[in-house]
């Protein structure tokens, strides 16, 4: 399960009957089950986890009484290497209750999906240049935003989550045709939830529905990094990235009028946001 004997984007389901808790890199095995998958894909897993880290005495009286306790991860910890992985739409759902902090559970999560030929996942640092010369792209429209040069790798990394960014990647060429990324909007504890996101698709693959997959998995991802509000500023003459946003559940708070010069005119800002249903009630 370390290294599946399969193709990639092959197979539409991978289902495990807990062994995933026995592997010494339970981090490549979940790699190897997102990389076999279809678009679209889903994993099922029934595995033992704890609930939060118990100390060896207690886990080993549940090794007692229930087998595979000993290489179990905390459900925290479960969820986290699906994301890092790059599932979306995590589910951990605690059936029996093994006692001392045991519990056995049914694990359920998606990869994203996307058109055939493409593929979503985490960023990389390999993608550095791809990313940004799309950026640089969307800048150069004049209607992406108010900065005109992308900045450094190490300035973008910087101000942006580092689980919460996605690419959208051509599986014949390898290259990256989209991305999407997420900074904080404060370090306040009370807005630990809520976060700012731009996305920007390759020039030459716009209208092919690669920015609603990479915002679809988005909003999917940052739901399961308990995310409750996304918010975005978008220019009034940007209608389709406009369309976009309200097609995927963002609605228009308010317009900044005039709020900031771009090219030596004053430009107005539309601010959207989206609260989740999910997360945050």
């Amino acid at each position: 399960i370390e290294a599946v004997p399969l193709p990639d984007i092959a197979v539409d389901v991978v289902i495990s009957n807990c062994v995933i808790n026995l592997s010494d890199d339970k981090a490549a095995a979940l790699a190897e089950a997102f990389r076999v998958l279809r678009p679209g894909g889903r994993l099922g897993v029934s595995d033992v986890v704890t609930n939060g880290v118990i100390d060896p005495r207690r886990r080993a009286a549940a090794e007692q009484r229930v087998g595979c306790v000993a290489g179990s991860l905390s459900i925290d910890a479960y969820r986290d290497l699906l994301r890092k992985a790059g599932f979306v739409g995590i589910v951990i759902r605690l059936t029996v209750d093994h006692g001392d902090g045991v519990h056995s559970a049914i694990i359920q999560a998606a990869k994203p999906a996307i058109s055939p030929g493409l593929v979503i996942r985490p960023m990389r640092e390999g993608d550095a240049d791809q990313v940004l010369a799309i950026y640089q792209a969307g800048l150069d429209t004049g209607q992406a935003s108010f900065e005109t040069v992308a900045p450094s790798w190490e300035g973008f990394t910087a101000s942006r989550l580092p689980n919460l960014r996605y690419v959208a990647v051509d599986t014949e060429t390898g290259l990256v045709v989209g991305w999407i990324a997420a900074s904080p909007v404060s370090a306040r504890p009370a807005y630990a939830g809520v976060v700012e996101h731009s996305v920007y698709v390759h020039p030459g693959c716009q209208a092919h529905g690669i920015g609603r997959a990479l915002l679809a998995a988005f909003i999917a991802g940052s739901e399961d990094a308990g995310i409750w509000t996304i918010q975005s500023g978008i220019f009034p003459e940007n209608a389709a990235s406009l369309s976009l946003h309200q097609a995927l559940g963002f609605r228009v708070v308010g317009t900044r009028e005039r709020i900031g010069r771009h090219d030596g005119l004053w430009r107005d800002v539309l601010m959207l946001e989206r609260r989740s249903t999910a997360v945050g009630r």
